[in-house]
């Protein structure tokens, strides 16, 4: 074969093997296109969570907590990560049946605390060696340990720990109230004395065998707390492991942070002067030293504070802040107060007041020139930093996704992101924002094989004319030829705020996309993230301005063309099941309805959950005082109005909202003759739709998917 010959002959077949490659790789392209599957709901499975982030003290680390489920004890277990900077290094730490979280980077780098439950006894606080080595509880106290936080020099961390009205009254007691308590119940009986007899009542109760409730808050969130148990803080010196309470009285401590030279506290206390603490509204700032003492208020007056922190050079405290005229709608601020070498303080400055919106997380910058925070903002939730002297706010992290934590050291930023392509992944970026890169696949994997729908944002005029947003996320397999159900979602809070940063939405919404519906959810009147005023406008009127911004919305969505009227449903949560239960007796559109773990009667309400403080801060009111207020926003006054076949959701250890509020309304619309189902599950709360048993979730979101296909898909 002559040269020419054969470099005809090796042209050829490289451009044929080249066009075999092409080929085959469009082929392949294809075929994972069309192997991608719609979401299930046993997906749920498969989703993992990363929170908690923290930079190592040189900048170079990132650890991190990640959430999953195991499907075969269906538990949620978390384990500590670490990944470097680069992202090329990214390795679990911590592993077994446990729950890990908290972690705490020791001021050189070499160890980790983090709380964990893997002993007995409740959550303790442990110590990880990152030069090797298993993890080594630093803690064992009876009731728990949590929120480690490292002295500038690493030789002690503070944490915080509760106790009992009765354990700080046996310790102030001493030897002499050990003694006491023995004589008790050496003579408790249930015959004999008067005394005796109290005695022996009283064992009882100290046993919750009954519960005997003489306090305010007696509800937590899935049983009864009769028995008052208060946060104090607690100082541990890793040498000899002896802990030692900074703190004492029957008050709550909590939130404290060090100076940076080591020799102050500050932290953040509801110490009440003549009232029982049930009855404050109001936190305040103080300041201690190290080794205990005495400590000093800082009065803000008019605000309830929160999350002290520490400028690197100790001349300036920042905090958060609630008007505590406004407990409810108030936005959380974040300020600054300087310290005078005269011991006094100088004025709060409001860092982030310009923006009008409701900040979450903060931090300072290296230098102390700036504070960084987050803030829900038109369903995002971005990182500003503010400088403190020009006022000058900017975006350092944007897009349409949510940072749900974060952490700022070494001129570094890490945080946690979730966004409609991938509910939780790991970021860093340099601290202007630049240089962005992701450092995890915890769910990019798996999602490669699965069809995730977009959220398409957009603006509409409500009925009196206030602009609201919304989303609507297209069903699979959409074609403009055809109509499709509408799975209308409405938010809880009130103020909370959905939108393409908003996790805990994100399975279900695909769920429904997933079989077949348009899913739209809006932020109406009420919402976080759209200033004060529009969060306000609520206030004493929970149901018709809502319910209008949500129906005109799916009157824009109707428009489209791109919807089957007849084929329209409605769901949501807390304060959403009760909008959802407001909005079926007030109109007939929807096929179905489902509302779950809802307020139906207001004034029950005040009795019966622990979040009755509503009741007052919504309404100005206490249901004696104003009872018709109540009677007209409560949905089940209109009760004989609903024509929509209803399923009502609870559970049966929800103390937020109190699952009889939905036996209410499933007894009155049994009794009325309409179209309604109860289902009431057994060992949760309030949060079985986020952190409930998982099967018990999955059972959840199947349950609602069957009631809607019933309605809108009768075929099936």
């Amino acid at each position: 074969m002559s040269p020419s010959t054969s470099a005809s002959f090796g042209s050829r077949f490289t451009a044929a093997a080249c066009l075999l490659i092409a080929v085959t790789l469009a082929t392949a392209h294809s075929a994972t296109a069309q192997d991608r599957r719609p979401i299930q709901a046993n997906d749920l499975y498969r989703i993992r969570t990363a929170g908690d982030v923290a930079i190592s003290p040189d900048g170079e680390q990132v650890a991190f907590v990640v959430t999953q489920i195991d499907s075969a004890a269906d538990a949620y277990y978390s384990h500590l990560w670490l990944a470097g900077m680069s992202g090329r290094s990214v390795r679990q730490l911590t592993r077994g049946a446990v729950r890990d979280r908290d972690p705490a980077w020791s001021p050189d780098g070499s160890k980790i605390a983090f709380v964990s439950g893997r002993g007995e006894g409740g959550a303790q606080i442990y110590i990880l060696p990152l030069e090797g080595g298993e993890p080594w509880a630093l803690t064992d106290l009876e009731n728990g340990a949590s929120n480690p936080v490292w002295s500038p020099d690493g030789s002690t961390i503070l944490f915080a720990s509760s106790l009992t009205t009765g354990a700080l009254e046996e310790e102030a007691e001493g030897e002499a109230g050990g003694a006491e308590e023995d004589e008790r119940e050496d003579e408790a009986a249930m015959w004999g004395s008067l005394a005796a007899i109290r005695a022996w009542l009283a064992k009882n109760a100290e046993e919750e065998e009954p519960a005997v409730i003489t306090r305010l808050r007696f509800q937590g969130e899935r049983g009864l707390n009769p028995i008052e148990y208060w946060d104090h803080i607690y100082a541990i010196d890793l040498e000899n492991g002896e802990p030692r309470r900074l703190t004492d009285g029957p008050y709550d401590f909590f939130a404290p942070t060090f100076s940076p030279d080591g020799r102050q506290i500050a932290f953040i206390a509801d110490i009440t002067d003549g009232i029982h603490p049930d009855y404050s509204l109001k936190n305040e700032l103080y300041i201690m030293d190290a080794e205990g003492g005495e400590p000093r208020m800082i009065d803000i007056p008019g605000y309830n504070v929160f999350n002290p922190s520490w400028s690197p050079d100790g001349t300036h405290i920042a905090f958060a802040a609630r008007d505590t005229t406004e407990p409810s709608a108030a936005n959380t601020m974040v300020g600054v107060l300087e310290l005078l070498e005269s011991g006094l303080v100088g004025n709060v400055e409001w860092v982030r007041r310009p923006l009008d919106r409701g900040s979450r997380q903060y931090h300072w910058s290296a230098d102390g020139s700036s504070i960084y925070f987050s803030a829900g903002v038109h369903g995002t939730v971005p990182i500003y930093r503010a400088p403190l002297h020009d006022g000058q706010i900017r975006q350092v992290v944007s897009g349409e996704r949510g940072v749900l934590s974060f952490d700022l050291a070494a001129e570094k930023l890490a945080f946690v992101v979730t966004q409609p392509a991938n509910p939780s992944e790991v970021y860093v970026a340099n601290v202007d924002g630049d240089d962005e890169r992701r450092l995890t696949n915890l769910n990019s994997g798996w999602l490669s094989g699965i069809i995730v729908q977009p959220h398409r944002g957009f603006w509409y005029e409500s009925f009196d004319g206030r602009r609201v947003q919304g989303w609507l996320i297209e069903p699979v397999g959409y074609n403009d030829d055809d109509t499709y159900p509408l799975a209308v979602e409405i938010h809880g809070g009130p103020h909370a705020m959905w939108g393409p940063g908003e996790r805990t939405m994100w399975h279900e919404f695909q769920l429904l996309a997933a079989n077949g519906y348009f899913v739209l959810y809006t932020n109406p009147r009420g919402s976080g993230g759209y200033g004060y005023d529009f969060k306000y406008v609520i206030q004493r009127a929970w149901g018709d301005g809502p319910m209008r911004d949500v129906l005109t919305a799916v009157d824009s969505i109707v428009a489209r063309g791109i919807v089957d009227e007849d084929r329209m449903v409605v769901t949501g949560g807390s304060y959403a099941g009760y909008l959802t239960a407001y909005l079926v007796g007030h109109d007939h559109r929807f096929a179905a309805a489902v509302a779950q773990r809802g307020v139906y009667d207001l004034a029950t309400f005040f009795g019966e959950g622990n979040a009755w403080m509503l009741v007052p801060f919504e309404f100005n009111a206490y249901p004696w005082e104003d009872p018709d207020v109540l009677r007209r926003e409560s949905p089940i006054t209109y009760a004989h109005q609903i024509e929509t076949p209803l399923l009502i959701i609870h559970s049966d250890r929800d103390l937020r909202t109190g699952v009889s509020q939905s036996e209410m309304l499933y007894r009155t619309l049994k009794v009325l003759d309409k179209p309604v189902e109860y289902v009431r599950y057994p060992r949760e709360g309030h949060e079985l739709s986020r952190s409930g048993e998982p099967l018990l979730r999955i059972d959840r979101l199947l349950r609602i998917l069957e009631f809607f296909q019933r309605h809108v898909r009768p075929d099936l």
